[in-house]
């Protein structure tokens, strides 16, 4: 994807009510590969896993912003 793309996506206005954004936390189960997230207000994590920015190494308990693009989504990183 170009970043022009990318930007397009956040810039573009959506017909649905659906966030483009979401926070939630890695489990603390995580060792490698991509994670499964527990998003804020659900009592389980997800069953999907969910690619990452190479500038973020994802680690067990961080919590994260994702932006929610196509039928899934992407770790943009670690919220401090």
């Amino acid at each position: 994807m170009k970043p022009e793309d990318f930007l397009s996506i956040l810039h573009t206005p959506s017909k649905s009510k659906t966030p483009t954004f979401r926070m939630g936390t890695i489990p603390s189960d995580y060792v490698s590969g991509r994670p499964t997230i527990k998003f804020d207000g659900e009592t389980s994590a997800s069953t999907r896993t969910y690619p990452y920015l190479s500038s973020y190494s994802p680690s067990a308990n961080d919590r994260v912003l994702i932006a929610l693009v196509g039928h899934g989504g992407v770790i943009l990183g670690k919220i401090l």
